[in-house]
C-alpha cells in the first residue's frame, strides 16, 4: 500500500497530512504540548486519535515513543559525523539507507522489507508491505522528517 505524507505550513496545530494512493486524506498529524515535552497526535478521518508520538528529551539523541492502543515502540535517532542512525526498541526492525536524505527502508529481523520511503519534492512516499505496520511506519517517517538537514542536523520546530 502506498501512502503520501505532506507537511502542512498552516498556522493551526496540524503539521502533517497523510494521503492514500487515491489522494484521499487518511490521517492528520497535529502538535500538542509544551517546549519541554512535545507530542504529536495522529488522527483518522473521524478525528479519532489512533497513534501518539511523544518526544522524550534525552541528551545526545532524538528519542520518540510511539503508542498505538496498548502497544508501544521507541525510536531513537543519533546524529553523528557518519550520518543519522535509527534504532527501534520494542520490535526487531532496523533502517537501511540514508535518513538524512529521506530515502530509506525499514527492514525486519528476517531481512524482509517492512516499508520503503522515498522523498519527493514536497512530500514523502511510503510503500508499506503490511497494513498492520502502517501506523509505526507513518510515525517513523514523521519523526525523520523533523530532522533539518539543510544547514546542520537539528530537530525542527513543528
Amino acid at each position: 500500500m502506498k501512502l503520501f505524507i505532506k507537511r502542512n505550513t498552516s498556522s493551526d496545530k496540524s503539521c502533517f497530512t497523510v494521503f492514500d494512493e487515491y489522494g484521499n486524506e487518511k490521517y492528520n498529524v497535529s502538535f500538542t504540548g509544551s517546549k519541554a515535552v512535545s507530542k504529536l497526535i495522529v488522527s483518522d478521518n473521524s478525528d479519532n486519535s489512533v497513534l501518539k508520538i511523544r518526544k522524550i528529551p534525552i541528551v545526545g539523541a532524538h528519542t520518540f515513543a510511539f503508542k498505538a492502543g496498548k502497544h508501544h515502540i521507541t525510536f531513537v535517532m543519533i546524529i553523528s559525523s557518519k550520518g543519522i542512525r535509527g534504532y527501534y526498541y520494542g520490535n526487531n526492525w532496523h533502517i537501511n539507507g540514508e535518513i538524512a536524505t529521506g530515502n530509506f527502508s525499514i527492514i525486519d529481523v528476517d531481512n524482509s522489507v517492512i516499508s520503503l520511503q522515498s522523498k519527493r519534492a514536497d512530500y514523502l512516499e511510503l510503500d508499506i508491505t503490511d497494513d498492520s505496520d502502517e501506523l509505526y511506519c507513518v510515525a517513523t517517517s514523521i519523526c525523520t522528517n523533523l530532522i533539518n538537514t539543510v544547514d546542520k542536523l537539528v530537530i525542527q520546530a513543528v
